[in-house]
């Protein structure tokens, strides 16, 4: 099920649909027998989350495509590393410029010095 794109689980969709319906709904009549400011901030939520909980659903979740150490350009990480003064820094500009890049990955190749003392 976790797998499943959104396209392949329509009764997800239709399900919250409902769900905010008869919400709308309780909240409405709440709203018409005590007009308070509670049952008027019940509305209002309802109204705003409703799109981005419809919406929210069909659009489409990507991540880059990874990408091992191997292709990444030697100039592009020293000139990370010429740039920027701190080490947490070049790592993430270099995560940058390269997507699909892991954080350990992009470590080792900023520090190289941190591979050779560890055994695996």
């Amino acid at each position: 099920m976790k797998g499943m794109k959104a396209e392949e689980r329509p009764w997800k969709r239709y399900g919250l649909a409902a769900l905010l319906a008869a919400l709308a709904i309780m909240t409405i009549s709440d709203l018409v027998s005590d007009p308070s400011a509670w049952n008027w901030s019940k509305l209002v939520v309802l109204a705003v989350a409703g799109p981005f909980i419809w919406f929210g659903e069909s659009r489409p979740r990507t991540s880059p495509e990874k990408i091992g150490p191997e292709a990444v350009p030697a100039e592009d990480v020293d000139a990370v590393v010429a740039e920027s003064g701190r080490t947490v820094h070049a790592i993430k500009a270099l995560r940058e410029m390269h997507p699909g890049l892991g954080l350990l990955d992009a470590k080792n190749l900023v520090q190289p010095d941190h591979l050779r003392g560890r055994s695996r």
